[in-house]
């Protein structure tokens, strides 16, 4: 699915997707934070004959919808809704909502001021407005990246550095998750951002993306279930080389031993039949090897590792002693 359509795209569209909730006073609250949030970071005014205009744009048709139902349930007008394309590089379409009348009551009502930065606590004064606000920011200038992408990303952008603070501490401050979010400048934009895999999946749910966050996670854990895979089988096949080298080492021992005096000569039991072992068996690792020798020696307490271990150094030092002719 992700291959068809963007990640954040999908993100977007998941959080406008109606959703069945009771109208009550936290609703609502969240809502208009939504709103002042999303104005404030993709508004613009313009003024002409004495009329002052409000001008929104977003390139998902779906969230410009969503902003234009809340601006007409909460204020009772219906701005002009138009579209254009942007020619220049990438050609983009870009949805405008323009609201021609009570601007200024607006612009009170949801504390936003273009001149500064302070997100203003008549609209962000619980969990449930701070995620609002979050949720509106996300819309007008968030993006993630695709967990398939291995590059856990998702970040919102501003070129306002005073509200890119405001907004990073307030996701910080959030009592239900351990969110520690950043911010970085990118040319004259200031970016929060999350970068913990684990961290952008819990923020997908505090703005309300809960089926983007289900789709994440199981594209995230199979992910991670692979690279896991992935680095145990890289581990068992350089194990298995070590076991190799270890072996023809230590047969290269045995075998000049058995050349020089036989395996008859030794009085311990365990190293004649090591030796026997490690002859028919050169891929074994030490703990196959132990417990053959506790098969073999029908003992009552089993041959460890380190029992092995032992006994082929043993045999090491037989060997060297031979190789430096004493």
């Amino acid at each position: 699915m992700f291959d068809y359509i963007s990640f954040t795209m999908m993100v977007k569209e998941d959080i406008v997707r109606p959703k069945e909730e009771g109208e009550t006073k936290y609703a609502v609250a969240r809502k208009k934070a939504i709103l002042s949030a999303f104005m404030r970071m993709n508004g613009s005014l313009s003024i002409a004959a004495r009329q002052t205009r409000l001008l929104l744009r977003t390139e998902n048709a779906k969230v410009a919808k969503y902003i234009y139902s809340l601006i007409n349930e909460f204020y009772g007008i219906d701005p002009s809704f138009h579209y254009q394309k942007n020619m220049h590089f990438k050609k983009n379409t870009y949805y405008i909502i323009s609201i021609d009348e009570r601007v200024d009551f607006i612009l009170d009502d949801l504390s936003i001021s273009f001149l500064g930065g302070a997100i203003d606590r008549k609209i962000v004064y619980s969990d449930d407005t701070a995620s609002g606000y979050a949720t509106g920011a996300f819309l007008a200038r968030g993006s993630v990246n695709s967990p398939k992408s291995g590059n856990y990303h998702l970040e919102i952008a501003t070129k306002d550095e005073v509200l890119a603070g405001k907004l990073c501490r307030l996701i910080e401050r959030f009592h239900h998750a351990n969110f520690t979010p950043k911010v970085i400048q990118r040319r004259d934009y200031h970016v929060v951002y999350l970068k913990k895999s684990d961290q952008i999946g819990e923020f997908l749910i505090f703005i309300g993306a809960t089926s983007s966050s289900l789709q994440y996670e199981n594209v995230r854990i199979d992910r991670d279930m692979q690279n896991a895979s992935q680095r145990m089988a890289l581990c068992d096949e350089h194990n298995y080389q070590r076991t190799l080298s270890s072996a023809q080492n230590q047969i290269a021992d045995i075998k000049l031993i058995e050349q020089k005096i036989g395996f008859n000569h030794f009085d311990n039991p365990k190293l004649r039949l090591l030796c026997e072992l490690r002859l028919n068996y050169e891929d074994a690792n030490m703990q196959e090897l132990a417990d053959r020798m506790t098969e073999k020696l029908a003992s009552e307490r089993p041959i460890s590792k380190s029992n092995v271990a032992h006994l082929f150094r043993s045999l090491n030092k037989i060997a060297e002693n031979y190789r430096r002719g004493n």
